[in-house]
């Protein structure tokens, strides 16, 4: 966006943007045992006109880039879900969650030079009520979160800027943590 008389970045809305999709979402019973849940999100996320303003360092003036029915920043085109879950006994619960994130902008330009990849993760997660305890409510729960120890950025920044006639792209991202293990105790009276 554009700079005010001291550098900082004036914020504004975008007059003329629009969001439109369609969220699916189903449940399947397998068998007594055996279940599956899932749902998709798919949508189309636009500025009709965007003007980025970049600060020239040589300068100390912007230059103007116009582009045209972009793609919203942060705002991937698919997302989705899918869970199976195994009950072999009453109160235990395995199961295999999946999610995917379709690739994001980080600025409303929608340079490929400025995103962040799609990525797709797998946990597993225990779950145990057990019914021995004098208890009201309680349960365990075990969850091995990116069990596949995948490397992905869910989130990030960018700031642009022109030295010596030239863009630079400054892209930051915020990887997230490799295979983890949480563990929860829950307590209901």
């Amino acid at each position: 966006g554009a700079l005010n008389d001291v550098g900082a970045a004036t914020r504004i809305n975008i007059p003329e943007s629009y969001r439109a999709g369609i969220e699916l979402e189903a449940s399947w019973t397998l068998s007594k045992t055996i279940s599956w849940q899932g749902n998709i999100a798919l949508s189309r996320n636009k500025i009709k006109n965007f003007t980025e303003y970049i600060f020239i360092d040589d300068t100390f003036e912007q230059q103007i880039f116009n582009y045209s029915n972009t793609d919203i920043s942060f705002s991937p085109i698919a997302v989705g879900s899918s869970t199976f879950t195994f009950e072999p006994i009453r109160n235990l619960r395995f199961s295999l969650i999946s999610k995917y994130v379709g690739k994001q902008f980080l600025d409303n330009t929608q340079s490929d030079l400025r995103k962040l990849d799609a990525f797709t993760t797998q946990a597993i997660r225990v779950n145990w009520n057990p019914e021995f305890t004098k208890a009201p409510g309680i349960e365990f729960a075990l969850t091995v979160n990116n069990i596949l120890d995948v490397k992905y950025s869910p989130n990030g920044a960018t700031y642009p800027a022109i030295y010596g006639g030239q863009r630079y792209d400054f892209n930051y991202y915020f990887t997230q943590a490799g295979r983890n293990i949480l563990l929860l105790m829950k307590l209901k009276f």
